[in-house]
């Protein structure tokens, strides 16, 4: 029982430590934000809409990938193909 007590309380100090900080930011509910809520839901009041300038941005293409062929190559031995024929077999 003292537990759900304890749970309890942390949850409402959890709560009050919330309200006051969005109170101290400007989203929670105030006085003068009611007021300002009401000022601007006036259809009377409407303010001009912001012109958008658009600007055109130009990349350059991206390169073709090049093919690159690589072309390799062994060394012939010194002995020839056949080394192992002329010694002693």
């Amino acid at each position: 029982m003292v537990q759900r007590f304890a749970l309890f309380v942390a949850s409402l100090v959890a709560v009050a430590v919330l309200v006051v900080g969005m109170v101290a930011a400007g989203v929670g509910p105030s006085a003068t934000g009611s007021a300002a809520l009401a000022s601007a839901a006036s259809p009377s009041d409407a303010a001009p809409t912001p012109s958008v300038q658009i600007d055109t941005v130009y990349v350059a293409p991206p390169q073709v990938p090049q093919t690159v062929e690589v072309h390799r190559t062994v060394p012939a031995s010194a002995g020839g193909e056949n080394e192992s024929e002329g010694a002693g077999g």
